[in-house]
């Protein structure tokens, strides 16, 4: 279903770049739909095009000065959906394959090169989740190692849902580039 456009887009976004959260709230409940089709395509999970729906429009929210520059709103938007989109499937399969390639080694006493590798990186990231504070990390182990949707999370931990994916963005940021200093200086 094609939605109609906006009556004037560009007040609304330069509202939005000066903070203007009643517009903001209006871009979102205009797009939201549109990106969530999106994810879902990409992803083919609800779940997953939900978070991605939040993930855009937290920045969105974070880039807001910029968008007084911006000529194709739909565009630079479908733009970051997309690649959100592929950063959240490249880190899954990413964790996956590194986690099924520890669960195979460690069903098998024999070891081979890629084991130690394998091995290796599973320390790094062990070392790469203990170095997050307190409430990422727990974010990060319920949601990526117990699989826990964020909603879930935000009612055990007493914090909004909003705020579990800030805290999971914000660890796996902290994650990559622990894990990338490590693999640097090796």
């Amino acid at each position: 279903m094609e939605q109609t456009s906006l009556h004037n887009e560009n007040e609304l976004l330069q509202r939005v770049s000066e903070g203007d959260e009643t517009a903001f709230r209006t871009l979102y409940d205009h797009y939201r739909k549109k990106i969530y089709a999106l994810g879902y395509f990409l992803t083919k999970s609800e779940n997953s095009a939900q978070e991605l729906v939040q993930d855009v429009f937290l920045k969105i929210w974070e880039k807001r000065r910029q968008l007084r520059e911006i000529d194709y709103f739909n565009a630079w938007m479908r733009t970051i959906a997309r690649n959100t989109a592929i950063n959240y499937l490249r880190s899954r399969a990413m964790e996956k394959l590194g986690l099924d390639r520890l669960q195979t080694h460690e069903s098998s006493n024999c070891f081979t090169e890629n084991d130690v590798a394998d091995r290796e990186y599973s320390l790094l990231l062990q070392a790469a989740v203990r170095q997050l504070p307190p409430q990422q990390q727990k974010v990060y182990v319920l949601h990526r190692q117990q699989g826990i949707c964020h909603e879930a999370i935000a009612k055990e931990l007493h914090i909004s849902v909003l705020t579990s994916k800030k805290y999971m963005k914000l660890a796996l940021r902290s994650i990559r580039l622990f894990l990338e200093r490590r693999m640097d200086a090796a």
